[in-house]
């Protein structure tokens, strides 16, 4: 990885890029003209990271670093450069330098060189490559740690040097665009009071977005699984969030912002206690008639029959119910694969009580352990779908996420606009998580997926994607 020196990385956006630059895995010198506010400022944020970032003066950033950035008022730009001309020589410079001269900074306003990024080059000299971009992302969008609603337009003369800084956008989780050479980032520091405008009469956060379906067009930031093994058994009572964390941390992972976290039923399960032995149950006269029909395990049967708001289907070997949550599943979601016999005696495991709670203290617990402000839980199983053969991961409780995502109103590749498109979004994810999951005995039952869009939610739980009885039409 790269050593990147964020010259005014105590500002807002300088230290939104200290952090998301951080979090990709590079080391970080944070450079301001107070050395001890960058350093109190570099040891803020290698504890809540846990990474490589380190504070010093501005000479001293730039002379750690392979890349230089530039995060600066314009009014401090010129006295930068000069502060460390020296220690840039043969090096990249990424120049996100606005010229905005308050109070007038929704008014375009060029210096004579051009845009700040030629008048950077000019003084820095050939032997550093000057390249501009991150003009049009405000801090605020980058300091959420989420996905960034907006591309970045790029522009430098070193083909070479293009490139890299494109590169280091990709890891911000960014799409970049090579926009010409240096001299059109006059377009891109003028589109910036555009914005500011926008942003001060719609009470937005404007940015710009490359449409249509552009040739050789960056990929949009990859979407990651990151199986999580080594969390052993668990039990009734364990710290199930403590041993998640655990785990990710033995991985050498790290959690980040807008990770979704998907965690088997099972261990959920296990954790609260919901195990059950088939000794203690004693099958009423209906779970015993259901015997007859499906010639199933009578005791089976009656927890079936507990858990459901109605079975649904039955046939010899199949028992298809609503479960009192809502969802419909084979069994009403009680398994006994991956459940360890105790002392011989057979054993069952019942869905948690509430999924939606469990997700949701799993999510704080994490959160509070590491560090992170906003990231998803998802409880998921196994469950086969209408008409289909097969079963695939799907959440039966959430927390930290919208299930759905509502893309009615949106156009397609031809303007028609979309009537009927709800997405299961965090059925996705879960489905998305089962493939490093596994299904026998892989043993891994976390994994985290990275790189997935979805809203935020701290209020609704999984109940949005449960079909209403009433518009049931296969009953």
């Amino acid at each position: 990885m790269t050593a990147i020196a964020v010259l005014g990385g105590t500002g807002a956006l300088g230290s939104a890029l200290v952090r998301r630059w951080a979090r990709a895995g590079h080391t970080i010198w944070i450079g301001s003209r107070d050395s001890e506010k960058a350093k109190a400022a570099a040891a803020a944020a290698r504890a809540d990271l846990g990474r490589e970032i380190y504070g010093a003066d501005l000479r001293g950033a730039a002379e750690h670093a392979a890349i230089v950035v530039f995060a600066v008022p314009y009014a401090s730009h010129v006295q930068t450069i000069e502060a460390v001309l020296p220690h840039c020589t043969g090096k990249v410079v990424i120049d996100t330098t606005v010229p905005l001269k308050p109070p007038k900074v929704g008014t375009v306003q060029l210096p004579q060189a051009g845009s700040a990024a030629v008048e950077a080059q000019r003084l820095l000299g050939a032997g550093v490559q000057v390249v501009s971009a991150l003009q049009t992302v405000s801090a605020e969008k980058l300091s959420r740690d989420g996905e960034v609603d907006c591309d970045v337009l790029v522009s430098g003369d070193d083909k070479d040097a293009v490139a890299t800084v494109m590169g280091l956008i990709a890891d911000l989780g960014l799409r970049a665009f090579h926009a010409g050479p240096l001299a059109n980032s006059a377009a891109s520091e003028a589109l910036t009071s555009v914005l500011i405008q926008l942003n001060r009469k719609y009470f937005s956060h404007a940015g710009i977005r490359v449409t249509g379906d552009p040739k050789n067009a960056p990929a949009r930031p990859a979407i990651s699984i990151i199986p999580v093994a080594g969390i052993g058994m668990v039990k009734a009572q364990d710290d199930l969030a403590a041993m998640i964390r655990e785990a990710i941390r033995a991985s050498g992972e790290q959690l980040r912002d807008g990770d979704a976290i998907v965690v088997a039923q099972k261990i959920v399960s296990k954790a609260e206690g919901r195990v059950v032995r088939l000794a203690d149950v004693t099958p009423a006269r209906e779970a015993r008639e259901l015997a007859e029909k499906t010639a199933k395990d009578p005791r089976v049967l009656e927890l079936i029959l507990r858990e459901s708001q109605a079975v649904m289907r039955a046939k010899t070997g199949v028992v298809i119910a609503r479960h009192r949550l809502g969802h419909v599943a084979a069994n009403a979601g009680i398994d006994a694969s991956n459940v360890e016999p105790a002392e011989g005696e057979e054993r069952v495991l019942l869905w948690p009580l509430d999924p939606d709670a469990s997700a949701a203290a799993l999510r704080d617990g994490l959160q509070k352990r590491s560090g992170v402000k906003d990231i998803a839980v998802i409880i998921s199983d196994s469950i086969g779908r209408a008409w289909r053969i097969g079963t695939a991961g799907t959440a039966i409780g959430c927390a930290g996420i919208e299930p759905l995502l509502d893309r009615r109103g949106e156009a397609d590749l031809f303007g028609r606009v979309l009537q009927a498109t709800i997405v299961g979004r965090a059925d996705e994810i879960a489905a998305a998580a089962s493939l490093a999951i596994g299904e026998a005995a892989e043993a891994t039952p976390v994994a985290i997926v990275r790189g997935a869009h979805f809203n935020r939610s701290e209020t609704n739980g999984i109940q949005p994607m449960l079909r209403p009885i009433a518009d049931d039409l296969f009953r």
